[in-house]
């Protein structure tokens, strides 16, 4: 019998195309998995793969928008940190620039003040040319409401307001 079965099996490898459907059911599993991998598939199988590529291209074109997305904003994100750390660097270096200045203003003025013949004409020139520039603060030490207060007393022309008998 098993002569039987090679002498079948080489009949269904020699005529691909001649298999019948019983011949199919009668193959062994293996076999018939060779055979059916280089048939065409049904219409059925073929609507069913094409409609799966199309959802995997869909998913996949989905995909590499979402990841496009992610790496703007990403990208957004670093083009943010990047100005930052450039705007940070540009205010230290002028920082440093007017500390310069101003040394090397104070270090003129403090020779200018030691080159001159009499002291009376040192501390006249030490006077007008301070050697650093003060800064007057304009820090409002009034709320909003003292604020009110103070306008009000100083609109009453007739002192009614602080005037009291």
């Amino acid at each position: 019998m098993s002569g039987a079965v090679e002498k079948s099996e080489r009949n269904f490898c020699r005529s691909r195309g001649s298999v019948t459907a019983a011949e199919l059911k009668r193959m062994c599993p293996q076999q018939r998995a060779r055979y059916l991998a280089y048939e065409e598939p049904s219409k059925d199988v073929q609507k069913v793969m094409s409609v799966t590529n199309q959802r995997l291209c869909a998913r996949k074109a989905a995909t590499k928008s979402k990841k496009m997305a992610e790496e703007d904003l990403e990208k957004k994100r670093q083009d943010t940190l990047i100005g930052q750390l450039k705007a940070a660097e540009a205010r230290n270096r002028v920082r440093h620039m007017r500390l310069r200045y101003q040394n090397r203003r104070a270090q003129e003025i403090n020779v200018m003040i030691a080159c001159q013949p009499t002291a009376l004409k040192a501390v006249r020139l030490e006077m007008l040319l301070p050697t650093k520039v003060s800064q007057l603060s304009s820090f409002d030490s009034l709320d909003r409401l003292e604020r009110r207060r103070v306008e009000e007393i100083l609109e009453d022309v007739k002192g009614l307001t602080i005037n009291r008998v």
